[in-house]
């Protein structure tokens, strides 16, 4: 057997109280195929004896060559009878199952060429000892060359499982990225939104034109913001931010003195790599879980700040504080997910209490941006 191999082309177990197998009957038998290869490929030698067929007929010869065949077959069926009683020896270590095959193999090929001895008794002077020693390694050196191919084989055919299971578990995640993008523009664009932002302009335009002129360029301004960022996976702080501001702006005209806004995002971090409207999922948050319940309304604040090699931003707001159910609605659960799928656990989401009223919920993600974090 060459070194540096192990047994790890039959992990297969035959389930069951009964059997302690550890190679499974699907092994043994395309190893009776292998061996059946083998046998015809040994006996095969026999036919390039050219000098044979000038002194023998033709049906001589393939009759020969099939006695030789038999002959092959039958020590080949030897050394599988020995491994599958090997296989039903406990052997839990590596090192074990290797030795069990070796002996398996070596009393298997002692076994056959015995047998073939006695078929056909070897001539005086001839030592029995020493051909069935020289036979027997033949076969062990055979029996390695065969493992070894029977482990490249097996091997390629899991790099091609395993490459198959990534394409199909890139494909799901390609999925859920999709559906997470349409979960996100419906919590985005909610058609009471829609329809009462243009309800909004079209009351402006007749009471107050400058403001519903005000009104209906910020609602531009978001949407033009909003729709590109659901066809990417990953876009920059900077575009987060500037949607969260439009949106902010469209309400800022809609609730007047009711909604103040705070930013305060150094420009070092414009350019750092962030999730797709998980600001603005957040911005949504405060405002309709925060500040709407409130006839008096309050502020928001989004900051951004570098801590241990992350990025931490949080929209903070001073409304109706934490309730039973803060932090677990759909588009939060949703946010969650996606910072798992791209940050792996260095993507987290949290909310606190934002003293002395109001709610501060806070992103974390690697500076380096989707994989960096990812497990």
């Amino acid at each position: 057997m060459q070194p540096g191999l192990r047994m790890t082309e039959f992990p297969d177990r035959v389930s069951g109280p009964a059997t302690s197998q550890w190679i499974s009957w699907s092994s043994l038998w395309r190893g009776w195929l292998l061996a059946l290869g083998i046998a015809f490929a040994l006996s095969t030698q026999l036919l390039f004896q050219f000098d044979l067929y000038e002194n023998w007929p033709l049906a001589d010869i393939l009759l020969g060559w099939l006695d030789h065949f038999v002959d092959q077959l039958i020590v080949g069926a030897c050394i599988l009878a020995g491994i599958a009683v090997a296989a039903l020896i406990p052997a839990n270590s590596t090192p074990a199952k290797q030795l069990l095959l070796l002996m398996a193999i070596a009393l298997g090929a002692l076994a056959g060429e015995g047998t073939l001895l006695l078929r056909a008794p070897l001539p005086p002077g001839i030592s029995v000892a020493a051909v069935l020693f020289a036979k027997v390694a033949r076969w062990l050196v055979i029996g390695g060359l065969a493992y070894a191919f029977f482990l490249f084989h097996r091997q390629a055919a899991q790099a091609g499982t395993q490459a198959h299971e990534t394409e199909l578990q890139r494909i799901q995640f390609d999925r859920q990225m999709t559906e997470a993008r349409l979960q996100s523009l419906r919590a985005q664009i909610e058609p009471h939104f829609l329809f009462n932002t243009l309800a909004n302009v079209r009351q402006l335009y007749r009471t107050e034109p400058e403001r519903g002129r005000r009104m209906l360029g910020n609602f531009v301004a978001y949407l033009r913001a909003a729709l590109p960022q659901m066809r990417q996976d990953e876009t920059t702080l900077k575009q987060e931010v500037d949607l969260a501001r439009a949106y902010l702006e469209v309400l800022q005209v809609r609730m007047g003195k009711r909604l103040h806004v705070r930013m305060d995002i150094p420009d070092e971090f414009a350019a750092v790599p962030f999730p797709p409207l998980a600001l603005s999922t957040l911005t949504e948050n405060a405002i309709k879980h925060g500040l709407n319940p409130l006839p008096e309304g309050g502020a928001i604040e989004i900051t951004a700040r570098a801590e241990d090699g992350s990025l931490k931003v949080s929209v903070a707001d001073t409304g109706a504080g934490l309730q039973r159910n803060s932090g677990t609605g759909a588009g939060l659960a949703n946010l969650r997910a996606r910072l798992a799928a791209l940050y792996g656990e260095a993507g987290t989401l949290a909310f606190e209490a934002n003293l002395p009223r109001g709610i501060r919920a806070t992103i974390m993600v690697p500076l380096g941006g989707a994989g960096a974090g990812a497990v």
